[in-house]
């Protein structure tokens, strides 16, 4: 039997999660549809900037309930390991957080605030009609509105049946590792690759080392052997432990959508809004996924529910389109210079360091 509600959001992501809480504190009647994705947010642990438990329309206390552990440096080096450069801050620079668990904790305060959760094990059919949106998976669901709050950009365009994204540099490939390991590795690390296409990342908690490569090659296939070898050169550089577990560690392979929120021609389809990763919100250098597409889908959930008081429904859609780019257009920017030019020249330039983080971590490419 089939439900009517005000809001559908296809996706049980952290931003679908977020939407669907910030929705219920406005009055309105929210399901969250939980389906099959591909991988385009990142599985295993993350890290978000420290402003982004501030975001207006987040449960208070995120962090905690997140068990979010703070940083407060980035430190960048360069290939051969041999020199680098920190950037420290008397305050947290961000927080370093388990993706499942942030869903975990969005889950519980928007089932408290009255949304509700059902879930499909197949992708659900959508169909876009002129009163109501019908998913049709092995749950089904109508609603009012709907907000695609996951999966890839080209994929839900095509489901949708709308126009395609203009061509552009390839999204971005990463593959991560977390090895359950005490390290005593302090803040996000970030590492100049001989391959220009390519950066390394890694960070650790108490309890786990996480290491990944971010590419925007489109030769995908050499991406694990390069892991590998970056951990051995971080091995022999004494900046990670001889001994590791690697044997006990959790991969993954994922496509963050980098950028791709400026190249598609509409957010907005037939009662239906594109926010998260199935709106391209995710940031260019690293691939960031969690900060705007949480971001774009509360932009999402303000604009439905104004949408929802609205007597021309579609029109009032129509403002997602300006909403999201005031708030997160320089996410999507390219850095002024690029990041394998400017990493040779961090040492001698602490000044640079500190803009270059803040590039890194508040999307500012001024």
């Amino acid at each position: 039997m089939s439900r009517h509600c005000d809001v559908a959001i296809l996706g049980a992501t952290p931003a679908g999660c977020a939407a669907a809480y910030r929705l219920s504190t406005m009055g309105c009647d929210v399901v969250v549809f939980d389906a099959p994705r591909r991988a385009t947010e990142c599985p295993l642990l993350d890290w978000v900037p420290a402003e982004f438990f501030r975001t207006t329309g987040l449960p208070k206390a995120l962090a905690g309930s997140s068990k979010a552990k703070p940083y407060d440096t980035v430190c960048f080096h360069q290939a051969d390991l041999t020199r680098k450069t920190e950037h420290r801050s008397a305050r947290p620079l961000g927080y370093i957080v388990h993706p499942a668990d942030l869903a975990a904790s969005l889950t519980v305060s928007a089932k408290k605030a009255g949304a509700k959760f059902r879930s499909s094990v197949t992708c659900p059919a959508i169909r876009l009609e002129e009163e109501q949106v019908r998913l049709l998976g092995t749950s089904q669901l109508l609603a009012r509105l709907l907000i695609i709050a996951h999966d890839c950009p080209d994929a839900v365009l095509s489901d949708l049946s709308l126009p395609g994204r203009a061509p552009g540099a390839p999204p971005l490939i990463a593959v991560g590792l977390d090895v359950p390991a005490s390290t005593g590795v302090t803040g996000l690390h970030i590492v100049e690759m001989d391959e220009p296409t390519e950066l390394g990342v890694f960070f650790s908690t108490a309890s786990t080392l996480h290491l990944r490569i971010v590419s925007n090659s489109s030769a995908a296939g050499t991406r694990v052997a390069e892991l590998s070898g970056m951990v051995v050169r971080l091995q022999r550089a004494g900046l990670l432990p001889e001994k590791l577990p690697l044997g006990r560690s959790r991969g993954a392979v994922w496509r963050p959508p980098a950028g791709l929120a400026m190249e598609l021609e509409t957010h907005v389809a037939k009662r239906c809004l594109l926010a998260g990763t199935a709106g391209g919100f995710a940031e260019i250098v690293l691939g960031q996924t969690i900060l705007p597409s949480v971001r774009s889908a509360l932009l999402a959930a303000d604009t439905a529910a104004a949408a929802l008081k609205d007597k021309h429904t579609q029109e009032a859609l129509g403002k997602f389109k300006t909403s999201w780019r005031d708030s997160l257009g320089s996410w999507f920017r390219p850095l002024p210079t690029p990041l394998h030019m400017l990493l040779p020249m961090l040492p001698a330039n602490k000044k640079l360091a500190a803009k270059l983080a803040a590039q890194i971590l508040r999307g500012n490419r001024s």
